[in-house]
């Protein structure tokens, strides 16, 4: 199965599809993940593709191809680049400061599909994870976006709405999406006073990231309150709806289905 994939060059798409899912099944039950390591390593950027595509499918299943995944962020594909970012979203831990500051920097990625992946990292990333990816991004990028983030987040990890409004304001568009990532990230509730901040900024990627997380159920389901069930900004019931671009419509307008990011 892993030799065909090898072979993705000369195969059949459809066949290639179908055989793709086959070898998910096989790793998730249990099939040795260094299986994965040379879809990881092929010089064909096929190939590459389909290895990123499943590792990003297995998650923490994939930890021991840290060291691959983080090469593929350098890749010239967008599409291997988000499945990697997604992977090493789930793989990483605090101990993997400089994969994690390199991350954090494809914020400022040309593809919007990619800058969506780390705004789902900066959502769900553990404390750890977090803070490393921040202060090594810092290190690794001295004056610049990072060094900003690294001196609000050096005493304190406390997210305050003065914080994120600084941030959904600011003049660099990498900080204006940071913010709505920040937003998002959970805790004992999802503060919806912190989303609306994003929102009143009016920057369409921002308000986009945070209208799809409200509309198709994207707010991490790990916070104890508040989930987004019960939200406001999702509830056609209250005064209106959020459209996918951010803005409020009046109630009982025909809603849309907010546009995909990928």
């Amino acid at each position: 199965m892993i030799e065909i994939l090898l072979d993705a060059e000369s195969r059949d798409p459809n066949t290639l599809g179908e055989l793709l899912w086959d070898a998910y099944g096989q790793f998730d039950k249990g099939f040795p993940i260094d299986n994965l390591r040379p879809l990881l390593s092929s010089p064909s950027e096929k190939v590459l593709g389909l290895g990123a595509f499943l590792a990003n499918e297995l998650g923490w299943r994939a930890r021991a191809m840290i060291p691959e995944l983080a090469e593929l962020m350098g890749s010239s594909n967008a599409g291997i680049r988000f499945n990697a970012i997604g992977a090493l979203t789930d793989c990483t831990t605090e101990e993997h400061g400089e994969i994690l500051g390199k991350l954090l920097q494809c914020l400022e990625d040309p593809d919007s599909g990619v800058r969506w992946r780390v705004i789902e990292f900066i959502r769900l990333s553990g404390s750890g994870q977090f803070a490393m990816a921040i202060r090594n991004a810092a290190s690794q990028r001295p004056n610049s976006i990072y060094t900003e983030l690294d001196l609000s987040f050096r005493y304190s990890r406390a997210v305050t709405e003065t914080m994120v409004r600084q941030l959904a304001s600011h003049s660099h568009p990498g900080l204006r999406l940071f913010a709505a990532g920040l937003a998002l990230r959970p805790r004992k509730i999802i503060d919806e006073n912190l989303a609306k901040i994003v929102l009143e900024a009016g920057e369409p990627e921002p308000c986009g990231l945070i209208s799809r997380a409200f509309q198709l159920h994207a707010v991490p389901t790990s916070a104890e309150f508040g989930r987004v069930e019960n939200s406001q900004m999702k509830d056609s019931s209250t005064s209106g709806v959020f459209r996918g671009d951010g803005h409020l419509k009046k109630r009982g307008a025909k809603r849309q289905a907010p546009s995909q990011t990928v």
